[in-house]
């Protein structure tokens, strides 16, 4: 049991307004993360209670925000798609490892070429000077690739297999063990 000074201090404390009970009576505004509070109120902070005026305002708050979100937000196969349909410039250009005659061709015929397009044209110089590696992408992309067969010639029966074998062999033999039934009946009780 707590001392008389303690006792004393808990009802003090009991009696004295806090800043939630000074909130509530609508005498403090919140600030930070007394805000928060609000949300469990549903008396007088009650969503469906507002105006449909600020009812539609959150709303279109919240929908951009998600869609700011949701445009952040990219898998590696979105993020590679969008590079890789990028114009390529001339600064890209001098950097690739193709051969000039290569590159004059690609501006020459595709004035609008991309990185994707550049990159095959990588590839095509490489399998070009001999490259078994980039001719057998240039292959495969082209749908050249051979049909790969795998033959799998393991045993797969396990020896408790081959014993549980035995067992049903062997009780086949003795006609007398095995019983046929006709009906059985299923949980219901019935047949």
């Amino acid at each position: 049991m707590p001392n008389k000074k303690v006792q004393k201090e808990r009802e003090e404390r009991k009696k004295k307004k806090t800043i939630y009970d000074e909130i509530k009576a609508g005498e403090r505004e919140p600030e930070g993360m007394q805000k928060g509070w609000l949300n469990l109120q549903p008396d007088k902070y009650n969503f469906a209670a507002l105006a449909p005026e600020k009812r539609k305002e959150i709303s279109r708050k919240g929908a951009e925000a998600i869609q700011k979100l949701h445009g952040e937000k990219k898998t590696a196969k979105q993020s590679l798609e969008k590079i890789l349909t990028l114009k390529v410039d001339d600064e890209i250009l001098a950097a690739a490892d193709v051969p000039d005659e290569l590159i004059q061709k690609l501006k020459r015929d595709n004035p609008n070429a991309t990185l994707y397009d550049l990159i095959q044209l990588v590839a095509v110089g490489r399998a070009v000077s001999g490259n078994m590696k980039a001719y057998e992408l240039i292959r495969d992309t082209h749908g050249d690739k051979p049909i790969e067969r795998v033959e799998v010639t393991e045993n797969v029966t396990t020896d408790q297999d081959r014993e549980l074998m035995r067992t049903i062999a062997a009780r086949l033999e003795k006609a007398e063990s095995v019983q046929i039934v006709e009906d059985i009946s299923d949980d219901t009780g019935k047949g």
